[in-house]
């Protein structure tokens, strides 16, 4: 079909887990899991084997330096991450099991570090930057009624949001108490001037198009007919006071017809190229004569033009800033975690297991929720179609 195109994608991440850990007393002793519990026992006390592989753990699922993470949010964000294997009652193999298991217990692990940092440093969060951050977090699901679906169909609540998005503004207070995170106008300007390909514009146009489709069963007497109603439609079009649109509501074969034909803007490389050459060479408000492509016999009306253009440094020096200011921060965190956990007393619950390439990927931290997409309606359509 004529270019469905790609939507643009308002934040390109995937979103994590953002509820902070579970914590009960300091203490540490008798709170291992039950299994190992029962290892340390005498060979005369210990369950039998059967017994031991059904049991459920119990206790935290680490403890550092004296708090104890919950085991409960750890299963709550291994239900998630496995629910496409669940769901379909597939069972997941052994070693991705554990690496999500190993993945999710180390994002845990530096969420319960990095805490401890702020609270020992006392760092607190403005609630009007927590509020700002939040509105800006919602502007990427467009409408109220996208957010709620969102929260309704990753079992997220807004106040597990609030608090990810509190932690990880504390994260940023904390890091730039130790310098380093700010950004030069010359280290923009530099960035700027090696990555003007990423600032370009390219050229577009808006089209509309009415198909008469030519299926490719059909033989020449069928592409015959097609083209015949094709040019009797195309006479009507280019009648002076003539409604385009009304025409490919009328007559167009493709799924654009209920709104007119329209395709919305695109780039070259978006429609089959018979199309697009002939697209691109239109003036605004012009109509081509049947144009054939794969597809079938297309009139073609170019409505608008944006014509290609570099974007200059003004325009786009604020979102350099940003993306600089981002990979800094990403640096600074993970030098800092690096030194946190060395000099920390991590006890953890889970069995070590070998690192096996295209395993579970590390997860991250930013507001949303392991299920949470980069953008609703950013995926991406077929470059080739042009129906």
């Amino acid at each position: 079909m004529i270019a469905k195109m790609k939507r643009l994608g308002v934040y390109a991440f995937l979103a994590t887990a953002m509820v902070a850990c579970g914590k009960g007393d300091n203490k540490t002793g008798g709170d291992a899991p039950a299994s190992t519990a029962a290892a340390a026992k005498s060979p005369a006390s210990a369950a039998p084997a059967s017994a031991a592989a059904a049991a459920v753990p119990t206790g935290p699922i680490a403890v550092i330096n004296g708090v104890k993470l919950d085991r409960e949010e750890f299963d709550k964000k291994y239900a998630k991450m496995t629910k496409a294997f669940t769901t379909r009652n597939k069972d997941i193999p052994e070693g991705l099991a554990l690496r999500y298991k190993e993945s999710i217990l180390k994002q845990l692990i530096d969420r319960e570090i990095l805490q401890q940092a702020i609270q020992k440093q006392n760092i607190q969060v403005d609630p009007a930057a927590l509020d700002a951050e939040f509105e800006e977090y919602k502007k990427m699901f467009r409408t109220d009624e996208n957010f709620d679906r969102y929260l309704k169909s990753s079992e997220v609540t807004i106040d597990q949001i609030k608090d990810n998005i509190r932690h990880n503004l504390a994260v940023t207070a904390l890091l730039e108490k130790d310098g380093g995170l700010a950004v030069t106008p010359e280290e923009i300007k530099a960035y700027y001037d090696e990555n003007k390909a990423r600032y370009e514009v390219k050229e577009q146009v808006r089209a509309s198009h009415i198909l008469f489709k030519v299926e490719k069963k059909d033989d020449a007497a069928a592409d015959a007919e097609a083209k015949a109603k094709a040019d009797a439609v195309y006479k009507e079009a280019i009648k002076k006071g003539a409604d385009f649109a009304e025409l490919a509501k009328k007559h167009s074969q493709g799924p654009t017809a209920p709104r007119g034909g329209d395709l919305s803007f695109f780039t070259r490389g978006r429609m089959v190229p018979a199309f697009e050459d002939v697209a691109f060479k239109l003036k605004e408000g012009e109509i081509s004569q049947p144009v054939k492509t794969q597809f079938g016999w297309h009139i073609i009306k170019v409505t608008e033009k944006k014509e290609g253009r570099d974007r200059p440094f003004e325009e786009v020096k604020d979102s350099i800033d940003k993306l600089l200011k981002n990979k800094k921060s990403r640096k600074a965190k993970a030098e800092l975690l690096k030194s946190l956990r060395e000099g920390a007393k991590i006890e953890s619950f889970l069995p070590e297991v070998p690192k096996v390439p295209g395993d579970a990927p590390e997860l991250d931290d930013a507001p949303g929720s392991e299920a949470a997409p980069a953008a609703p309606g950013s995926a991406a359509a077929p470059a080739s179609a042009a129906q």
